[in-house]
Parts: C-alpha cells; structure tokens; sequence
C-alpha cells in the first residue's frame, strides 16, 4: 500500500488534453474563417462603392447617339433625334387620339404607345 505513488487522475489528464486539442483543431480554422468573412464583407462594400461610381458615369450616355437611325420610340412619334419634352408631349397628344382605347384604337397600341412616349420623353431629358 505505502508503495502507491499519488498519480493525478488520469481521466482528468486526458479530458483536459482532449479539450486543448479540439480548442486549438477547431478554434484556429475558426478564427480564420470568421477573419476571412469579415475581410470579404469589406471587398463587397469596396466593390460596391466602385460599382456606384461606374454606373453614375454609364447612366449619362444616350445609347442611341453614335447611331444614326432613329431609336423606335422616335420613329413611332415621327420625332427626330435631340427634340425637346415639348414636341414630344405634342406628337403623343397627337397619336393617343387615334388609338387610345376609348376612341375605338386597340389596348395593345395603346400600351404600346405608353412605352414609347415614356422612352421619348427619358430621351428628350437626357440628350447627352
């Protein structure tokens, strides 16, 4: 009996060395996934804030300016490229008199109609 050395719990020992291992097997990939997802969060505002800047500078082109035919909602209108809002709202009070469904034209021209003035109208705001 008196030959027993004292010997710390060895289940102790090995739950303690089993929790180091997986704090240290997990935690780390851990920390460097929570690193990496903050980091990306940062280049998604960065490129977001870049993308902003780009679509200021594309939304000022008319897409229709180094063509020479006329853009449909114009030909539709009979109006010419770089009239103003003016000559637009006259040739639409113009044609929505013919085919407006109440004075027996079709729903469709109409609708029709209703896009083109509105790309019209976009175009003789925005000539640049």
């Amino acid at each position: 009996d008196s030959a027993k050395i004292a010997m710390p719990n060895q289940d102790a020992v090995s739950l303690v060395a089993q929790a180091t291992f997986v704090a240290v097997g997990l935690g780390i990939p851990m920390a460097g996934y929570a690193v990496m997802y903050f980091d990306f969060r940062r280049w998604l505002r960065s490129l977001q804030r870049a993308m902003v800047v780009v679509k200021q500078y594309t939304r000022r082109a008319n897409p229709y300016v180094p063509r020479d035919a006329r853009p449909p909602c114009l030909v539709s209108l009979d109006l010419q490229i770089g009239c103003t809002e003016e000559q637009v709202m006259i040739a639409y009070r113009r044609k929505v008199m013919h085919c407006h469904p109440d004075r027996g034209g079709s729903i469709d021209d109409f609708l029709q109609l209703q896009r083109h003035f509105e790309q019209a109208m976009y175009l003789a705001r925005n000539p640049g």
